[in-house]
């Protein structure tokens, strides 16, 4: 009869421990997912803020003048 109930609690501890490691498995695979998500989300960024420096730097005084009057707030309205 002992065995018996040693052999269920093993069968137990198994069914436990393979759950478990599944688990542990889905968590460590979506933290990986996540940073790579945001590992491109900052990737975007900059080639953004790149692409914003590049086309600011070939602007005259004038193009400058009118892109920044775009970011300006207007009191008068």
């Amino acid at each position: 009869m002992l065995w018996r109930f040693k052999g269920w609690l093993l069968a137990a501890g198994a069914v436990v421990a393979a759950v478990l490691g599944a688990y542990l498995t889905g968590r460590r695979d979506a933290g990986a997912a996540q940073a790579a998500q945001a590992a491109r989300r900052r990737l975007d960024a900059m080639r953004v803020a790149k692409e914003v420096e590049d086309e600011v730097e070939i602007l005259d005084d004038v193009g400058l003048s009118d892109r920044a009057a775009r970011w300006l707030r207007n009191d008068n309205q």
